[in-house]
């Protein structure tokens, strides 16, 4: 059947302003929900003329070093991922990395799943590509779809490099990083200075949703001493404070990935306060290594 010019020119009108279109925010993703408009003589032409169906999420998502474990040194490199999922399990991406450093050149990107201070397996390998970004589209499997659609899932998506073949840049899918804090621990910090060989990492992130993670490790410890404890405290360099939030009750802690669901004042203090992390041992109650956050 042959369409009126004056007709499409109303439908492809309407399909570019979407009337009465409700967008639905959650977190760093958006669903989609479009009112029907009754439109006599209209509704039987697509919006689209290869007939896609409109988008059931969309995803805007930041990139960024400081979101890698552990942050590569000395690189500021950011980005930007933006996705739409179909209902026909079609995935449409486009990303960026800017700023990329002399030297380096990008190699391959991946969905991993994985909470923000865990590494995790490849469960997507993005088709390959040349320079700092890339789009396309993809046809994922159901379960995938599913699992980028459900917020409780641990996703996150991984941009290599040469120099950095583990991560350059990355970003959560379904919750956005508020505070990303990669702290190093050592026994110079405490105050007084602790004399320890030990040293230690603690891997800071605070999500939109007030979720903070934690991993906490310590190398060298001194034999015969035995860790008790880790705190986020409050308090400046060079003065010791009270403890804000717990990050490991006992030894078997160490090492162990953490969730903790704080409440909004306490959120709000991870991301403003002057703070540090404190490892406490037996031969140290109050404090063996100590690292700033800010």
């Amino acid at each position: 059947m042959t369409v009126p010019a004056w007709r499409e020119t109303i439908w492809m009108d309407f399909c570019n302003t979407i009337v009465n279109t409700k967008t639905y925010n959650m977190k760093n993703k958006q669903i989609i929900a479009i009112s029907t408009l009754a439109v006599t003589g209209l509704l039987s032409f697509s919006c689209n003329k290869n007939d896609d169906p409109n988008p059931d999420i969309i995803w805007s998502i930041p990139l960024s070093t400081k979101f890698e474990n552990p942050t590569p040194a000395n690189r500021t490199e950011t980005g930007l991922l933006t996705m739409q999922l179909f209902s026909n399990n079609v995935l449409k991406y486009s990303f960026r990395v800017e700023n990329l450093a002399s030297g380096d050149q990008l190699t391959m990107a991946h969905f991993h799943t994985g909470n923000p201070v865990v590494n995790g397996p490849v469960i997507l390998p993005f088709p390959a590509f040349t320079g700092t970004s890339a789009s396309g589209e993809i046809t994922i499997r159901a379960s995938l779809a599913d699992s980028l659609k459900d917020s409780k899932n641990d996703i996150y998506f991984n941009v290599h490099s040469t120099q950095f073949p583990g991560g350059l840049v990355r970003g959560t899918v379904n919750s956005d990083i508020l505070v990303a804090a990669d702290v190093a621990l050592n026994g110079t910090n405490e105050v007084p200075p602790t004399p320890t060989l030990a040293t230690g990492r603690a891997l800071i992130r605070l999500t939109v949703d007030r979720k903070l993670y934690s991993l906490v490790t310590v190398t060298n410890a001194p034999a015969g001493d035995a860790l008790t404890a880790a705190h986020i405290h409050r308090g400046a360099t060079g003065a010791n404070g009270a403890v804000l939030v717990g990050l490991c009750a006992s030894a078997a802690d160490f090492g162990t990935p953490k969730t903790t669901q704080l409440d909004e004042p306490t959120a709000s203090a991870v991301k403003t306060e002057a703070l540090y992390v404190n490892v406490h041992s037996t031969a140290f109650p109050n404090g063996l290594i100590r690292g700033q956050i800010r």
